[in-house]
Formats: C-alpha cells, sequence, structure tokens
C-alpha cells in the first residue's frame, strides 16, 4: 500500500513539475497510460490477490483524478477548479457505491469537501457572495454531509462526513460576522448542538460522535464569545465567559457520571475517557483565561505582570496541586487557567522568576502521580523554560536542545521509578526534530551534531522491546524522512523520480517478504455478484471522458478564433498541478452586471489588435437591450458574481520556478474561442 502511495505521489510530482521538454500529446497520453496500468494491472488479478488488486483499483480511481489535473495543466483550465474534483467524485461516489469500498467512500467525502471548498473559495479568482447567497450554498454543503453521516454504512466516512458537517456550520458562524443573520444563526445552531448532544449522550450513547459534537460545540462556545467580545469588551460580559466556563465544567463532569458514555472499563473507554476530560479542560480554561485576563485589565489601574503571574501560581497552580481529592476535570481545568494565565506575561518576567518557577515545576513533577497533572505540568514546564531561555540565547538551537534535554531527563527519570510517561518523550524529539530543519537553521556544524543526535535517539527507541516507545519512534522518523526529503529532493522533477523509485522498491520488498515468509494476501474487499459489469462501465466511461475533453480541446485549439487580450497576472501554486500565472483581465470587471449567472460577452478588435470589451450580448440565455453586435465581434462566455466575470481562461500552467519571470514579462494572453464562445488560453506573450 505504502509503494503504490509513493508511486502515485511520484506521478503527481512529476506532472506538476510540467516538464517543458514534453508535449501535450505525451503528456496526454501518459496520464490515460497510467490509468490504464492501474485499472488493467486489477483486472488482470481478477479471481485471486484481492489485497493487491483492492489498491491497484483504488490506484486507478486516484489516477483518474491526476488525469483531469494534468489535462486542466496542458489546456490552461482553472486551478484547482471544483468541476476537476466535482468530476473526479461522481465515478468515485458510483465505485464505492457499487464494490462497498470503504477506502473508496473515504476518498468520495474528501472529494465532496474539496469540490465544495474550491466552489465557494476559488483559488484562481475572487467571489463576493451575497449574503444569503453564501448562507444558503454553505448550509446545502452541510446538509449533504449530513445526509452522507445519516446514510453511510462505512463508519469511517460516517465520521468523515459528521465532522465535515460541523464543519461548514462553523463556516456559516464565522461567515455570518458581517451578515444581519449573526444575529439569529447562533440560536439555532446552539439548539442543534443540544440535541445532538442529548442524542449521542443519552439515546445512542455513542462515544466517537459524543466526543466530536463535544468538540466543535466547544470551538462553536470560544468562536461566539470572542465575537461578543470584540463588541462588548465591559465587565458584565467577561462574568458571562466565566459563568459559562463553570457552566461547561459542571455540565461535563455531570454528564461523566451519569450517562457513562465514557468509562474507563476498557481500553478504548479509557483513551474515550481521556479525551472527553481534554476536550471539557480547554474549552473551560480558554474562556476562563480569556475573561481573567480580561478584567486585569479592565480594572488595574496599571500593567504589572508579575501581579497577573502571582495571581495565576497562587489562585489557581497551588490550589489545584494541593486538591488532590478534587474532580480531575476540575483539577486539570485549574491548572490549564493557571499555566495559560502565567504564560501571557512570561516573556515579560525576569530570568530568575522563570527558572525558579520552572524549578518547582520540576519538583513537582517527579512527585506527581497523576497522569493529567503530569502531562499538563509537562508542557507547562517546556514553555516556561522555553521562555527563559530564549531572551538570553541567540541561536534558537540551543533553546530546543536543552528542552529536548529536560524532557529526554524527565522520560528518563520516569522510566527508573516505574512511572513512564510518554509526554516527555514525544516533547523531546519534537524539539530535537526542529533543530535538525535547515528551513529554518544554518546548516553549519551545529546542524550535523542536532541530525546525528536525532538519528541515535531514534535508532535507540526503534529498538527497544517497549511498544509505546517504538510507535512514537516510528512515527517522528516518518516525519524526520519527511523532512528531509524536502530539505534534499530539490524541485518537483527530482522528488517525482525520487518517490517513484522509493516505491518500485518498497514493492520489491513487499513481494520478497511475502515469499520469504509465505503469505498470501488474499484479504480485500469482494465484489457481489454482478457488480463487475457496472465497475467495468464506470471505467470505460472514465476513459471516454478523458479522451472526449483532449480531443474537444485539440479542436478548439486548431480551429477557434484567435483573441489577443491585455492582462494582470499574479503568480500561486497549485494542490495537484503546480505552479501556475494568475490573469486578470480588463474584462474580468463588467460594472453593468449584478447578481449570478451566464454570461455572453462581445469583444472588438482594436487597432492594435488587442480585443477589448464591446458590451454584454446576453445575460442567463436573454438577449442583453441596448447592444448591436457589429461585425468582427467575438463572442466568449463567462460565469459572473456580481460584477466579477469568470471565463475559465485565468490560469497559466508553467514549469516550476519560472512563473516569476513570465509575470513580470507577460502582457498579453492570446485565447482560442469556439463558435459557441468557449475559451482556451493557448499562450501568454510579451507583444
Amino acid at each position: 500500500m505504502l509503494a503504490l502511495l509513493c508511486m502515485i505521489a511520484g506521478i503527481v510530482y512529476f506532472f506538476a513539475a510540467n516538464w517543458p521538454e514534453m508535449g501535450r500529446e505525451a503528456k496526454a497520453g501518459t496520464s490515460i497510460g497510467v490509468m490504464a496500468v492501474f485499472y488493467g494491472t486489477a483486472a488482470a488479478l481478477a479471481g485471486r490477490h484481492h489485497f493487491v488488486r483492492r489498491w491497484l483499483f483504488i490506484g486507478g480511481v486516484l489516477s483518474f483524478g491526476i488525469s483531469l489535473a494534468l489535462l486542466g495543466q496542458i489546456y490552461n483550465s482553472h486551478a484547482d477548479s471544483y468541476w476537476l474534483f466535482l468530476v473526479w467524485l461522481v465515478p468515485t461516489a458510483l465505485l464505492a457505491r457499487l464494490t462497498k469500498d470503504p477506502a473508496l467512500s473515504v476518498i468520495a467525502v474528501v472529494l465532496l469537501q474539496l469540490t465544495c471548498w474550491f466552489y465557494y473559495f476559488p483559488s484562481a479568482y475572487h467571489i463576493e457572495w451575497a449574503e444569503w447567497a453564501s448562507f444558503g450554498r454553505l448550509l446545502l454543503f452541510a446538509a449533504v454531509n449530513g445526509a452522507i453521516f445519516g446514510l453511510s454504512r462505512s463508519p469511517w466516512a460516517a465520521h468523515l462526513a459528521y465532522a465535515a458537517m460541523h464543519g461548514w456550520l462553523l463556516v456559516i458562524s464565522v461567515t455570518g460576522f458581517s451578515y444581519e443573520r449573526d444575529v439569529w444563526w447562533p440560536y439555532v445552531y446552539a439548539a442543534l448542538f443540544a440535541g445532538l448532544l442529548y442524542y449521542f449522550f443519552a439515546v445512542t450513547k455513542q462515544r466517537s460522535y459524543a466526543l466530536l459534537t463535544s468538540l466543535f460545540a466547544g470551538l462553536f462556545l470560544l468562536i461566539q464569545y470572542i465575537r461578543l467580545l470584540v463588541d462588548h469588551f465591559e465587565t458584565w460580559m467577561l462574568f458571562i465567559g466565566l459563568a459559562a466556563a463553570g457552566v461547561i465544567l459542571y455540565g461535563g463532569i455531570m454528564l461523566l457520571r451519569r450517562t457513562g458514555v465514557f468509562s474507563a472499563g476498557t481500553r478504548t473507554g479509557t483513551w474515550a475517557l481521556t479525551a472527553f476530560q481534554a476536550v471539557i479542560t480547554l474549552a473551560a480554561s480558554a474562556l476562563a483565561t480569556a475573561s481573567l485576563l480580561g478584567l486585569y485589565l479592565l480594572w488595574a489601574e496599571s500593567w504589572s505582570p508579575y501581579v497577573l503571574f502571582f495571581a495565576a501560581v497562587f489562585g489557581f497552580v497551588l490550589p489545584a496541586w494541593l486538591g488532590r481529592r478534587w474532580n480531575a476535570v476540575v483539577r486539570y481545568t485549574l491548572l490549564a487557567v493557571g499555566y495559560g494565565l502565567g504564560l501571557t506575561v512570561a516573556w515579560e518576567l525576569s530570568a530568575a522568576v522563570l527558572f525558579l518557577y520552572a524549578a518547582v515545576l520540576a519538583i513537582g513533577l517527579v512527585r506527581s502521580a497523576d497522569r493529567g497533572v503530569h502531562r499538563l505540568t509537562t508542557v507547562a514546564l517546556t514553555l516556561y523554560l522555553s521562555a527563559a531561555l530564549d531572551p538570553a540565547v541567540e541561536d534558537g538551537r540551543f533553546v530546543l536542545l536543552a528542552l529536548a534535554a529536560l524532557n529526554g531527563g524527565l522520560y528518563a527519570y520516569g522510566r527508573w521509578s516505574g512511572r513512564t510517561a510518554l509526554t516527555p518523550l514525544v516533547l523531546a524529539l519534537g524539539a530535537l526534530g526542529i533543530a535538525t530543519s535547515v528551513d529554518v537553521f544554518a546548516a553549519d556544524g551545529m546542524y550535523i551534531a542536532a541530525n546525528l543526535a536525532m538519528v541515535a535517539a531514534l535508532a535507540f527507541f526503534l529498538f527497544q522491546r517497549r511498544r509505546r516507545e517504538r510507535k512514537i519512534a516510528w512515527g517522528y522518523l516518518g516525519l524526520y524522512f519527511v523532512l528531509k526529503y524536502y530539505e534534499l529532493a530539490w524541485n518537483l522533477l527530482h522528488k517525482s523520480v525520487s518517490l517513484l523509485a522509493a516505491g518500485v522498491m518498497l514493492l520489491a520488498w513487499a513481494v520478497w517478504l511475502e515469499k520469504r515468509n509465505r503469505l498470501t494476501l488474499s484479504e480485500g474487499v469482494r465484489w457481489r455478484r454482478g457488480v463487475s459489469f457496472f465497475v467495468l462501465l464506470v471505467v470505460a466511461v472514465q476513459f471516454v471522458f478523458v479522451g472526449y475533453t483532449i480531443w474537444q480541446k485539440e479542436r478548439l485549439l486548431r480551429y477557434g478564433d484567435v483573441v489577443k487580450l491585455e492582462l494582470e497576472p499574479v503568480d500561486p501554486r497549485s494542490v495537484l498541478q503546480g505552479d501556475y500565472i494568475q490573469l486578470r483581465y480588463d474584462i474580468s470587471t463588467i460594472r453593468s452586471l449584478d447578481g449570478s449567472g451566464k454570461v455572453k460577452v462581445a469583444l472588438r478588435k482594436g487597432p492594435d489588435g488587442v480585443h477589448r470589451f464591446a458590451g454584454v450580448y446576453a445575460v442567463n440565455g436573454e438577449k442583453w437591450p441596448g447592444f448591436t453586435r457589429q461585425q468582427g465581434d467575438i463572442l466568449i462566455n463567462g460565469t459572473f458574481y456580481g460584477t466579477q466575470v469568470v471565463y475559465g481562461i485565468e490560469s497559466y500552467f508553467v514549469p516550476e520556478k519560472t512563473g516569476i519571470k513570465r509575470q513580470e514579462d507577460a502582457r498579453f494572453a492570446y485565447v482560442r474561442v469556439s463558435q459557441h464562445g468557449d475559451a482556451l488560453l493557448e499562450a501568454i506573450s510579451t507583444k
């Protein structure tokens, strides 16, 4: 599976590099060939090797999207267009439905989110949505994901769709800040949260959905509180924030006691209980910290960081440390508030105070047996020590190495005392890993030493018999290789070659392991009878669609009318298609338009050979009054949003790292326009 993913990533990087020596025909043929290899090999393995066959088939589904992205690059269609992901989504969803494959279901849900995202937030142009147009579209996105959550039989896809539903509902809340609907929408969303929390806690008692709902409810409450603080930064509002933090804390404790959804009876239950406690602690402590900081700013006649710091220590941290018999969530929340308040002013305190406080925390840490207190204090100790060292040390790597040594010592002490804690190990490897980045620090002797230390530490834990430490080491090893890969693999073409080589080596390793251990990888999703014909039909339609698109674009390039337009470029990068120049024309803004829909714009050639705006010919299929078409006028189709018009020729793809030069030189675009008004960007030029 990892080998196939490396191969697909290598193909994506190869096409994104936009190798100039490779013509349109070669690129199109290669994209179709990649699809044929994946689908053909999967078909050849029918009846055997179900595991490998399944992932080759999924590779074919992914290669169809790669082909669509490449066609957009070849013919300069929208970068990251929602149409790309929508066309990719339709057959993927059909194949997921036919085969009942959970991986395809997850891919389909991800493609749905990308379609919605790039429709609402297009990358190649900007849209100013009207109030109700914005609300309606975002609500539709949420409703579609809600329907998938209710109908999906794949647990992974259902959870992903449920999280996406709340994500789009939160976007409604954020975008509503500038609209009048923000007055009533929070109440609707709050009522929805209340119903969902009751349903998952009291009726179905589903841990995962209860946890997700609680997390999004906390985010929603925090967003609304920040909005209210911006509008009403007054004492009464800050007290409301404190009261809300208390309600969250008390409500969370009551839910834990009465519903029994989160319990430590099993391994999964322990994880769910810890996660829910973390959600309650984060939500309550964030509200309380913001409110207390605001009250101090309002009430204090003169600002003193020491007053706030010692208030945090003696008002919250010390009681939480002493209250060993208190409810765990209450202790964790008090600690989080105390540590958070102190950190807001930590960089304004003297190094002596911070070192003394860090020493006290370290002593308390080694004597604490409570895991939650240990985790919070370890993070706080790391941050306070960083605040103490940062002003005095010029090279940030020494600070990171000191933090790595501190957490390494805490981990070693815990292991020696028989109370092993993994939080110090995670923080130690994280600090050491940041110190190995050449993008942040210079590639000198210190850089080499940090990398050697990282490799030695990872090797030490990879050969340990402790399973949890090995998992952490494997995770950091993967991150380390990715970091080094991006530092050393130079450009997209080199990354493509290295990923393809890694994929081949991994595949050869997998085959060798299978033979050595005499394994038969027959596991996989088996299709029901009668499904194969419909699967074959969907795959055939994918090939036909790609072939027809190539034929249509090539025909337009050959027979379309040439139009020369003035442009104003900028230089971003596409997710799948590489570097491109984002173009804006003098016909991109038509002030006489309003609303949204389809438009036909008339272009008229001037004495200098440049085509310019002559008038609006038709809007939404109806001829625009007051315009008379002259001989030689060319009609071009567009989609308008207010006064902004999009023609589908706003992106021009270029080889990697050549966009800035072309951006500086480009003044005109040469566009092919068909008799029906469809446009295709052919080239950009200085004249």
